[in-house]
């Protein structure tokens, strides 16, 4: 008997099948997709294809082909491919448990796993092994009549008793979840060794990443350590270094505060869904005494990123219906601390001219930096203006300049400048505070000062945030992007942070958004001008291939070979189709769908 063969034989009694398809030929570098395809591994032709997934556990979870509450239907399918199995299926609302799949093999190993998807009830996975502190999610989106899609996961070394671990999104959005198979591809020593050497080089490790603290809440309403984590986890074993976590608008926070107001706590009733998800979410972990910020800090730091914590100085109101849920205390109780604009329209904001106003935010800073953070951060692209011309702001200038800052153009350099004394002003005091954090804490370990700009050069500087000047009295360490509130133009101006960062030593990173692809043409260009990395604004993941392609951004080279040589818009996906699913022919003349 060929040796296939009696593999296949004796796999097919424990539900594992062995797939055997004809290499391609091989591209450079050796993974064109890092990983994402089946074809990027060398072992994909002796792959363990484990297809029956009524060996999950608990027993008690799974359900033959009846939908139950707190159970996975189980669904026998055969695949156009021919491989026959078993699939696990969880709806949006049954509640279903997370169950575990023995994986029964030893060593190195890619990992992919069959997520199903039909029309109306796409999956959303979460995927773990037995020995991972969280999930990371996996979709399947594709709007057919039924379909599995070969997703990657990640690469592990397994041990005999390993377990891949399948969650649903039970909270929040709640969505169905379906696997079919699970695809074990062993890998080469020479993957493996590239694999050790990329997890011990930290110099690629140049990306950062922001999270709002907020939407992860708002959309998942995680309940849970594990839950709370996934949204660090995703980063483990990527080219991001630096974790961006923002309070979700100027003093709001989702943790109990002694200074900050956890968003929505005394609302009554919700604008939106998800707005109940967030304070649902929010309850939950503090009645178990956790602590998000500091829960994401201390995961990015056993990870290997630093943590900088931030606020939207923007972020006091909202626009209605939002308002009497978003807006803190501190807000609605000082109006007459809130910016005005020349002709006395009323700003929801709050002026960086009045000391107290800078005072609180500082004060929430330090106890956010206190949970265990390596900086503090500015998101000035959601905090545009600080300071108008308000009535304190008034006093101020006229103090100074002998004149009501109305009665001059607005394009007067004395503005300009005021608005600059102001703000470095709260530059000034939030160094302060950095410094005696650093102090108490005693390890010798600098805190850093990180702002989030336009990166225009004219735009941040209208509003007060003159980057040449904070950079010469060494107020800010790193420099971050965003195409935010306040630009007049998309376009950053990378030789004017090359031309003010590089003397003083501070690295800059431009800003994209989670979506890597659209950035195909620009990435040359943002890689250049010495840049230290790039930031990226809500980093998740929506697809396997764009993840895949953006977490490995800080390999430049790399990065450059795949613009050049990949059809981006089409990546090479591995997407079965079903020839039965339960009881029913699926690729008959007259499919069950006509039915609809």
């Amino acid at each position: 008997m060929h040796v296939f063969s009696a593999v296949r034989a004796l796999s097919s009694i424990l539900g594992i099948s062995v797939a055997l398809f004809c290499g391609r030929a091989r591209a450079e570098p050796a993974q064109p997709w890092g990983g994402a395809a089946v074809g990027d591994w060398s072992g994909g032709g002796q792959a363990l294809l484990i297809t029956d997934l009524s060996r999950c556990e608990p027993r008690a979870a799974l359900s033959e082909m009846v939908l139950k509450r707190q159970c996975w239907k189980l669904i026998p399918y055969r695949m156009t491919s021919g491989d026959e199995g078993k699939m696990v299926w969880a709806p949006p609302e049954g509640g279903a448990p997370e169950v575990s799949l023995p994986l029964a093999v030893e060593g190195w190993h890619a990992i992919f796993v069959g997520v199903f998807s039909a029309t109306e009830v796409p999956t959303t996975a979460w995927l773990r092994l037995d020995t991972d502190p969280a999930p990371v999610p996996r979709y399947n989106k594709r709007a057919d009549y039924g379909n599995s899609e070969e997703v990657f996961f990640r690469t592990a070394h397994l041990r005999k008793d390993s377990r891949l671990c399948f969650s649903a999104q039970t909270t929040g959005e709640v969505a169905a979840c379906g696997i079919t198979h699970v695809k074990l591809i062993p890998l080469s020593d020479q993957e493996v060794a590239r694999i050790e050497d990329e997890r011990r080089d930290t110099t690629y490790r140049t990306l950062a990443a922001t999270n709002d603290g907020f939407s992860d809440m708002f959309h998942r309403s995680p309940r849970t350590a594990a839950a709370l984590l996934a949204q660090v986890e995703i980063f483990r074993d990527t080219d991001f270094g630096t974790l961006i976590l923002h309070a979700p608008g100027a003093d709001k926070v989702n943790y109990p505060s002694d200074v900050g107001y956890p968003k929505g706590s005394h609302a009554e009733a919700y604008p939106r869904v998800g707005d109940r998800h967030f304070v649902a979410s929010v309850r939950a972990l503090a009645g178990q005494e956790i602590n998000p910020f500091k829960a994401a800090i201390d995961r990015a730091h056993e990870i290997g990123m630093k943590a900088h914590v931030g606020i939207r100085p923007a972020g006091w109101s909202f626009f209605e219906p939002y308002t009497d849920y978003w807006e803190s205390p501190f807000f609605r109780e000082h109006p007459e601390w809130r910016c005005e604009d020349r002709d006395g329209t009323p700003v929801t904001r709050m002026s960086w001219a009045v000391p107290e106003v800078r005072a609180h935010m500082i004060a929430l800073l330090r106890e956010m930096v206190q949970f265990g953070a390596d900086g503090a951060n500015l998101v000035f692209t959601r905090g545009y203006p600080l300071v108008l011309y308000e009535p304190p702001a008034r006093r101020l200038f006229q103090e100074e300049h002998g004149v009501d800052p109305r009665d001059i153009p607005e394009s007067d350099a004395r503005i300009t400048a005021f608005r600059s004394d102001v703000v470095t002003a709260f530059f000034k005091e939030l160094r302060a505070m950095l410094d005696e954090e650093q102090k108490r804490r005693g390890d010798g370990k600098r805190l850093a000062l990180s702002a989030m700009v336009n990166g225009t050069a004219q735009d941040d500087l209208f509003y007060g945030v003159d980057l040449r000047r904070l950079a010469a009295e060494k107020l800010v360490d790193e420099v971050f992007t965003e195409h935010g509130f306040g630009a007049t133009t998309y376009t950053v101006n990378l030789d004017f942070l090359r031309e003010v960062c590089a003397p003083a030593g501070i690295p800059f990173s431009p800003g994209i958004y989670h979506s890597g692809t659209r950035y195909a043409a620009e990435l040359p260009k943002l890689f250049g001008h010495g840049a230290r990395g790039l930031a990226v604004f809500d980093a998740e993941i929506e697809d396997t291939f764009e993840w895949f392609l953006i977490s490995r951004f800080g390999h430049v080279e790399e990065t450059e070979w795949r613009l050049k040589n990949l059809n981006l818009k089409k990546p090479p996906r591995t997407v079965h189709g079903f020839q039965r699913l339960g009881d029913q022919v699926r690729d008959g003349r007259y499919g069950p769908h006509w039915g609809g």
